[in-house]
């Protein structure tokens, strides 16, 4: 079944009822959902017309806006593959994209387009579609508006690539990773099962994957008007603004971009009443954005959602379900807490093995490397709605693994299992320290240190045989090393190192770039080195 068809269900049921509310161009637009169909269905008819046919790549370089959803949906009825690639990534970056897969056209905004003047890979794409009125040598979408609706649905199989993503390369090559028709329609069972968006509900919109899933459920999509590429520096005052003028009732978004919404709702004794329902995830969620989130929503369910781009979701916890004890191990190191797995998934915790291959070939084998409850190890997943591959063999041997008939993900991530079945994760398998102290996750010193009033953002390095403690402070403050190295006493910091901003993550500024926090401080962009008076035991 082609994905799409998920979609035309929820026309059918409430065609009047608005799919989109997309206030991206500054001025909102409400769309409903037979207008959706009636326009998606004229832009396949424009896609076709082009001569794609069904297989074909194309490229999508557009923002969140409900411009973006109508070109996917109307590739799917075509039978065609979205591919989406970052703007941001650079000629290597799209040389390496496009050569991946046969992509036959391209669809940007005219500053978008712009970039085939300058790369040589994106100029190789003949079919060039543009958002605007008018671009060189391309066609505007806003023809679409004059042809007629396409009729037809393209017949998929459950193995028919439906869209493909890369990540973002910045600690390898970039990893094509390709979603199916049968994937998206697992994700979009699970996800519906636990987000639990109803019918004409107002959900905010900030993360391409659940709003699927809210065009699926007949929710209706509020797409701010705020710059969703950085997260972390949204307007927090106009988003809390738009969220009580259109009674938003739930979320999914990342701890940076909620972090900032809360602190600022905090600062000026705002409440977001509307909230019900408040899931926070893509990054670590600390307890301490848990606890303001519960400020600011008082009315709201907040929970944690543990996913990744190839298994989402993995893990889901209420903060009502965190005890005080919960947070007590939180900040003695033990990790962060992100519940128990969703029942449609199956989690191992295997031996930390990271950087090898894994051939385990039977069940017996599985068992004898399955790590017993309080033991920490590399996390591994199966299931219906977890990616079975990548588009290049060589991802596949290093991160994917077959028992029987199932194939399993291995994530990356490190952690353990309670007695309780609740999963706590320990950081990246690839940041993990052994040295002469011991094994320690980077990532445990991170969340100890995450209700630290003073630390915008910590993270801990192995440099020159020591451990090292970078460290972003709020403006004006200076770390209290006794008071750091007594709450660390089981890390045994070397060093403490103050920066003037951490290099975070692109796409959801939440998570420490290691490169290229090395980089930096090779180059010795610091503000202040101290040295601890650490004696090794």
């Amino acid at each position: 079944m082609n994905i799409v068809e998920l979609l035309d269900r929820a026309v059918r049921s409430n065609p009047a009822a608005l799919a989109f509310i997309d206030g991206h161009a500054g001025h909102e637009r409400q769309v409903s959902y037979a207008a959706f169909e009636t326009a998606s269905r004229r832009l396949a008819t424009l896609f076709a017309g082009a001569g794609l046919q069904p297989g074909d790549g194309v490229a999508v370089m557009l923002p969140m806006s409900a411009d973006l959803y109508l070109v996917i949906v109307a590739a799917w009825r075509v039978g065609l593959v979205p591919v989406f690639i970052d703007p941001e990534g650079g000629e290597e970056h799209f040389a390496h994209c496009v050569s991946r897969y046969p992509i036959k056209a391209f669809v940007g905004t005219p500053a978008v387009c712009l970039l085939r003047y300058t790369s040589h890979a994106l100029k190789a794409i003949q079919t060039l579609f543009v958002s605007g009125v008018f671009f060189p040598g391309a066609r505007s979408l806003r023809a679409a508006h004059s042809l007629p609706p396409y009729t037809k649905t393209c017949d998929c199989t459950p193995g028919t690539p439906a869209m493909l993503t890369f990540t973002s390369g910045t600690t390898g090559r970039p990893k094509g990773i390709v979603r199916t028709h049968g994937l998206l329609q697992a994700m979009h069972s699970v996800l519906a099962a636990h987000i639990e968006p109803t019918v004409g509900e107002v959900v905010l919109a900030t993360m391409p994957v659940f709003t699927l899933t809210y065009l699926a459920c007949g929710a209706t999509s509020l797409i701010p008007d705020v710059d969703l590429r950085h997260p972390g520096k949204i307007d927090p005052r106009s988003l809390a603004r738009q969220i009580a003028h259109w009674n938003v009732a739930s979320s999914v978004a990342s701890p940076a971009l909620l972090e900032r919404l809360a602190d600022d709702c905090l600062m000026h004794e705002l409440r977001l009443d509307t909230l019900r329902k408040v899931f926070v995830g893509g990054a670590p969620v600390f307890p301490r954005l848990l606890e303001k989130l519960g400020r600011v929503a008082h009315k709201a369910e907040v929970c944690v959602l543990y996913g990744s781009t190839e298994a989402e979701p993995m893990a889901l916890i209420s903060r009502a379900d965190v005890s005080s004890d919960d947070v007590g191990r939180m900040l003695q190191g033990r990790g962060l807490l992100v519940g128990k797995p969703v029942p449609e998934i199956k989690l191992r915790v295997l031996h930390d093995r990271w950087g090898c291959a894994r051939l385990l070939g039977n069940y017996h084998a599985l068992e004898q490397e399955t790590l017993r409850p309080g033991e920490s190890g590399e996390i591994v997943v199966t299931g219906r709605h977890v990616a079975q591959g990548y588009l290049d063999r060589e991802d596949d041997r290093n991160i994917k693994f077959r028992v029987g008939s199932e194939i399993w993900h291995r994530t990356g991530d490190a952690g353990w299992l309670d007695e309780q079945g609740r999963l706590w994760l320990l950081g990246r398998c690839a940041t993990r320290i052994d040295d002469a102290y011991g094994t320690l996750y980077p990532y445990t010193v991170e969340a100890a240190l995450s209700s630290h009033p003073a630390i915008v953002h910590s993270a801990l390095l192995h440099r020159t045989g020591e451990r090292v403690l970078v460290l972003e402070m709020q403006r004006g403050k200076q770390p209290d090393v006794p008071a750091l190295l007594a709450r660390l006493s089981w890390a045994n910091i070397g060093a403490i190192v103050q920066v003037k901003e951490m290099p975070m993550d692109s796409r959801h500024n939440a998570k420490v770039v290691y490169p290229r926090l090395h980089s930096l401080l090779d180059e010795g962009q610091w503000l202040q080195r101290i040295d601890t008076p650490l004696v090794k035991k």
